[in-house]
């Protein structure tokens, strides 16, 4: 049965009740991942400096942490648009974009540099991109909606709708790969010469990028085809089968690929082939998170790896992996989320690890030695 505009909303905020009986910690304990650190990303206001990005250890131990001027979610009607995290890890540390469209990594050591500038501003934009492995490269998409004009019962949009996909190395120049403006959207019945192309990740086959993917929905969201993209700009391959569409793929090529029928989901590689079968929903597959050897995988409310189920607390959202035995979330009381834990997974039972921070987790950074 598909789910309401509200149950989709609950589902990224909120987790249903699971099996298990996991055991509560007042304070973090030591674990065989700790030489690992969370990246974090905060929101506390509205105003000009009003999130920041953290990197935490597994201890609770804020390492490093730099605010930024946060984004706001486009108008485009009485639906949810579906947005890309700020934030996504990478091997120096924790990438995030502003609502400006300037990109800039966090380090462990606390320094911050700016590696890419997207001209933007936080009101009717819409941003998505994907850096290379090694950090020297990004692609990005820039969505341009036009301007709200309030009227009943909904606000309008009146002017022209325009897409950029701009190439830049880190730290240096920025290239428009393509540039298309439109009369109406890319969701128009009628028809749009726009499709945007938005970078979800990169493989060693390049940048891979939701192309033609709904901006929003009332229902489930199961993100879109997933291609490659050339040094033109130009879709080259599909990745993950032609009956498949996701909004993640890691940099092995491995993704949660999404099936029509029933928003089934399987777990594949770049070529199609199916790894393995999660007992995982696909209504909204910005919630589907793998772990990095892509052996385990969530959807918020239903966690499992090749193994079997790893159980959840009750009223607990879990919003991705460290790895295939440790996952990362916060419990859920009305709507209302508490601190983040980690749960680790022993023979018996589940274990809690209180974080003592708060916010939405991005991603496992492995300092380099």
């Amino acid at each position: 049965m598909r789910r309401s505009f509200i149950g989709l909303l609950g589902l990224l905020l909120a987790a249903a009740a699971c099996g298990g009986t996991p055991t509560g910690h007042p304070s973090p304990s030591p674990s065989p991942t700790a030489v690992s650190v969370l990246a974090v990303v905060q929101h506390y206001d509205t105003s000009a400096q009003g999130a920041a990005v953290a990197l935490v250890g597994l201890d609770g131990t804020v390492t490093a942490r730099a605010t930024f001027q946060p984004r706001q979610s486009p108008y485009v009607g009485n639906v949810a648009v579906m947005l890309q995290n700020e934030a996504q890890v990478g091997r120096a540390g924790v990438y995030y974009a502003d609502g400006n469209g300037v990109v800039r990594l966090l380090e462990p050591s606390g320094k911050v540099t700016v590696v890419a500038t997207f001209p933007m501003t936080p009101v009717q934009h819409e941003l998505w991109y994907a850096v290379s492995p090694d950090g020297s490269r990004l692609l990005a998409g820039v969505l341009t909606m036009p301007d709200v004009v309030p009227a009943e019962p909904f606000p309008t949009l009146s002017g022209t709708w325009k897409f950029d996909l701009v190439s830049a190395t880190a730290g240096g120049a920025s290239t428009v790969l393509q540039h298309v403006e439109s009369a109406v959207g890319p969701d128009s019945p009628q028809g749009s010469p726009l499709k945007p192309i938005f970078p979800i990740g990169w493989t060693q086959a390049g940048p891979v990028a939701m192309v033609g993917a709904p901006l929003a929905t009332q229902n489930l969201w199961t993100g879109g085809p997933l291609y490659t993209i050339d040094a033109t700009g130009r879709a080259a391959t599909r990745i993950g089968g032609d009956d498949a569409t996701s909004a993640a793929i890691l940099p092995t090529g491995i993704l949660p690929a999404v099936t029509a029928q029933g928003a089934r989901v399987t777990v594949r590689d770049s070529a199609g082939n199916v790894l393995w079968t999660p007992a995982v929903d696909g209504y909204n597959a910005l919630s589907l998170k793998l772990s990095p050897a892509g052996d385990a995988i969530t959807d918020g409310h239903h966690a499992v790896t090749r193994e079997g189920p790893f159980r959840l607390p009750a009223d607990y959202f879990a919003a991705g992996w460290v790895d295939a035995t440790t996952v990362v979330g916060a419990s859920n009381q009305n709507g209302v989320a508490g601190d983040l834990t980690y749960l680790s997974s022993g023979d018996s039972a589940v274990t809690i690890h209180h974080l003592g921070v708060s916010g939405a987790f991005v991603g496992v950074v492995h300092p380099v030695a």
